[in-house]
């Protein structure tokens, strides 16, 4: 068996919406142990503040290789109680079968608990990869289950990968649902062209096709354009999203990632997230209010001698001030189910009702006949 490592996942210090000037910290926390064949990994979300740490979530799975063409992967979610105690929220299947040297099959169910504690089949999802002599085939039949609790077909996702000898990748993504008449209709379609420049850039061209639901037929609804650019140890990845809009083809996204390697591995990766501003300025024809920074995330992985990895990112926020914020939550539980650490708060003391100032009424005189 191969050492265990630990795999530590922190959101830094952040603030508490009802709670200021203290921090919180989320760890995702996982230990792996392999061997030939088999191995496993367990990974745990702990929530810890100044005055509690609770772990709301467990995760474990275990691959195990059945034979020289099958794997089989067993995952199982565990949710935390209020009492403390954990249930299996979630279990899922997956098995890997290698059919042809050309033909690989993945087959996926997730079984839920439901209401009564019983287990059902949530969904369940079938993948068919075939290699072909240009790229590659895939299709996803997804099952979910429809108001009557059946296991229904849900979606179908096909994609066509085909390598140019110059090394340009074409890529053709068709995705598929029932109609209120229960035919597979085209919903999305998805043609994706990537060319490598130089040795250095790379360059990732992508357009979405959707269905107009008034006319019926597909239009352009999204064009994406993702460039990657490495020098040394540094990687920069800018994406810019144009949408159609009233004067015509806008930027209305862009992400900028910026990520360094150190010579031990670590990394440092800064990623801002740009969207149109919610105040503007502007008025009449004047509709093009530039992109303005709104979410910022800053990543730092260190890796130890001992293979441990270490993640923190911390999630920024702009202000109506234009002032980087540290994104908030709040720990604070309901006051049903504390238990005895946290006792419910005692009910509100009844109050008197209030004397009434007006002249009780008095009976109507009776009318003799």
């Amino acid at each position: 068996m191969k050492a265990r490592n630990f795999v530590v996942l922190a959101f830094g210090a952040i603030g508490l919406l009802l709670a200021p000037r203290l921090s919180a910290q989320v760890v995702v926390r996982g230990t792996e142990s392999s061997d030939n064949d088999n191995s496993s990994t367990r990974a745990e979300v702990k929530i810890t503040t100044t005055d509690r740490s609770v772990v709301p979530l467990v995760k474990e799975r275990e691959q195990t290789k059945i034979d020289d063409n099958t794997e089989r992967t067993e995952t199982v979610t565990r949710v935390r109680r209020n009492d403390g105690s954990y249930f299996d929220a979630q279990r899922s299947t997956t098995i890997k079968k290698q059919i042809s040297p050309d033909v690989t099959e993945i087959s996926t169910a997730v079984v839920e608990k439901d209401r009564q504690g019983q287990d059902r089949t949530a969904e369940r999802k079938v993948e068919t990869v075939v290699k072909t002599d240009e790229g590659e085939k895939s299709q996803v039949d997804t099952y979910a289950r429809n108001s009557s609790g059946r296991l229904v077909l849900a979606r179908v996702v096909d994609a066509n990968t085909v390598t140019n000898a110059n090394g340009q990748t074409d890529t053709t993504v068709v995705e598929k649902a029932p109609d209120v008449s229960g035919n597979i209709v085209v919903q999305k379609q998805i043609d994706k062209t990537t060319v490598q420049k130089g040795s250095n850039e790379k360059v990732t061209t992508a357009e979405t096709r959707s269905v107009d639901h008034l006319t019926g037929r597909m239009a352009v609804t999204e064009e994406t354009t993702t460039t990657v650019r490495s020098e040394g140890d540094t990687k920069q990845i800018n994406t810019v999203v144009r949408t159609p809009g009233r004067l015509g083809w806008e930027v209305t996204g862009r992400t900028t990632t910026s990520e360094t390697t150190a010579p031990d591995g670590s990394v440092t990766r800064e990623i801002i997230e740009e969207g149109r501003s919610l105040y503007s300025t502007y008025s009449g024809n004047q509709m093009m209010e530039p992109l303005v920074p709104q979410r910022k995330l800053v990543e730092n992985e260190t890796r130890s001698p001992d293979g441990t990895v270490v993640v923190q990112q911390d999630v920024f926020r702009r202000d109506v001030n234009g002032d980087w914020v540290p994104q908030s939550f709040s720990t604070v539980q309901p006051t049903a189910g504390f238990g005895q650490n946290h006792p419910a708060p005692p009910p509100p003391v009844a109050q008197q009702p209030a004397v009434s100032q007006e002249p009780e009424p008095t009976s109507p005189p009776v009318v003799p006949n």
